[in-house]
């Protein structure tokens, strides 16, 4: 290759960072809708609910797994650089909207987890019994029942919208910029093809 010249390949993301990123999206969505649909249509405290909170724990505690393996990726396989042609302001709103994302992704599934370590009985983890966040023992008692309210809160509205908003952005932009004539999807779409230079 002719240096200075870069290849449709290098400005695509890894096969590994695209199987993640489509996944973790995909779980986050089903998280989303899971967590609706157990705090405000199920019973509070009934059995259906119970067992919707188990899948919602499990799939949550799985998606931070994958999480910390796509950041392991993305540090051992940096992100192709974003396209010339887009402003600075562009760049700058893709790269903001991508850090937010990584302490979303992160920030979701550790408060989950802090939420249910602070509950009576085992952790369940796809029939698993899964360790308890560390540090959390001495915030378990009835004293600091103020303190699983408001984390509660964060966890289930805060983040949540957050998150909900930052997707908004994030498709926005994509989408702009492939029917603008500087299309993106190809880059982490495996079926897309790259543009002809």
């Amino acid at each position: 290759m002719t240096a200075g010249i870069r290849t449709p390949s290098d400005r695509r993301y890894s096969t590994a960072a695209m199987l993640l990123h489509w996944t973790i999206a995909a779980l986050i969505l089903v998280q989303i809708g899971l967590g609706y649909y157990m705090n405000e249509i199920l019973p509070d405290h009934s059995a259906a609910q119970d067992r919707i909170q188990t899948l919602h724990v499990s799939i949550g505690l799985t998606t931070l797994l994958l999480i910390l393996v796509r950041i392991g990726v993305r540090l051992i396989f940096p992100p192709p650089p974003l396209p010339v042609e887009l402003a600075g302001w562009e760049k700058l709103l893709a790269g903001s909207t991508h850090l937010l994302f990584y302490a979303l992704m992160l920030a979701l599934p550790l408060t989950g987890w802090a939420i249910v370590s602070l509950q009576h009985g085992p952790i369940g983890f796809w029939g698993l019994h899964f360790p308890r966040l560390p540090g959390l023992g001495s915030l378990a008692g009835p004293a600091h029942k103020p303190f699983r309210h408001t984390l509660t809160f964060a966890h289930t509205h805060i983040l949540v919208y957050i998150v909900l908003a930052n997707l908004f952005l994030h498709v926005s932009g994509a989408l702009k910029h492939q029917f603008d004539g500087h299309p993106v999807l190809w880059r982490m779409v495996p079926f897309f093809r790259a543009p002809r230079a």
